[in-house]
């Protein structure tokens, strides 16, 4: 049984420097790497995170920034229509002088026009009244008894003398 036990010493014996020269060998650096690798996926994952945390930061700003622009569209988009609205009213005020001066314009050319034909009627009148009194009368007028005769008719006939 010396013998049995004498083995089992020997081995573990040679278990132990074995051990010892794995650990020095194989099992630090072994477990450097597997240190190295840990710290290297942590700092990975950190990365991811702060990549992650960025990428949200930025599609909210993406999102401010396009909601930023659609209210300046509707802010274009309304003073186009204010402006033309504007354009529009200006045009019609224009469109109602134009109107209004023209109006005026045929009234002063429509006035002046009866005043020309009523002037034209009372020559024509005069000249009448001149020819028929003379017919009358028998002889031929001067000025003023034709100046008088014509503004006696023309009263006569609801007009005024000149």
């Amino acid at each position: 049984m010396l013998e049995f036990n004498l083995t089992l010493l020997l081995q573990l014996i040679n278990f132990l420097i074995l051990f010892l020269i794995l650990r020095k060998i194989l099992f630090r650096p072994v477990t450097q790497f597997l240190n190295q690798r840990a710290e290297s996926v942590a700092r990975q994952i950190e990365e991811a995170e702060r990549d992650r945390a960025d990428a949200a930061r930025l599609v909210e700003e993406q999102k401010k920034l396009l909601e930023e622009a659609r209210q300046e569209a509707r802010q274009i988009i309304e003073a186009g229509k204010k402006q033309a609205q504007a354009a529009s009213e200006d045009i019609l005020a224009e469109a109602r002088d134009l109107a209004a001066r023209t109006v005026e314009r045929a009234r002063a050319e429509i006035s002046l026009e009866r005043d020309k034909a009523l002037a034209a009627l009372r020559d024509e009148i005069s000249a009448l009244v001149v020819l028929a009194s003379g017919k009358v009368i028998g002889r031929e007028l001067d000025a003023a008894t034709h100046h008088q005769l014509v503004s006696e008719v023309i009263e006569g006939m609801g007009g005024h003398a000149d």
